[in-house]
């Protein structure tokens, strides 16, 4: 297993503005998404089976109903 932070940045993002935060893992380059729960800016994933990769995903959205999505696709591969 393996912790890895997730959390927004940037000089136009405060923490005060965020509505929601939410982490999503694919083992299978993103044709599914497993929802990660954030617990004080951090998730936990199991690392990928060898030669396979992790893909990562964020979707935050702030008070006004703005939102973004971050994908990275095969982050890392599993040794």
């Amino acid at each position: 297993m393996m912790t890895i932070p997730i959390r927004v940045l940037g000089s136009a993002v405060r923490p005060q503005n965020v509505m929601s935060l939410r982490g999503y893992v694919s083992y299978d380059g993103g044709k599914n998404w497993k929802a990660l729960t954030v617990r004080q800016g951090k998730v936990v994933v199991r690392n990928p089976a060898v030669g396979k990769g992790i893909s990562f995903r964020a979707e935050v959205t702030d008070t006004k109903g703005d939102k973004a999505t971050l994908s990275i696709y095969d982050a890392y591969r599993g040794m």
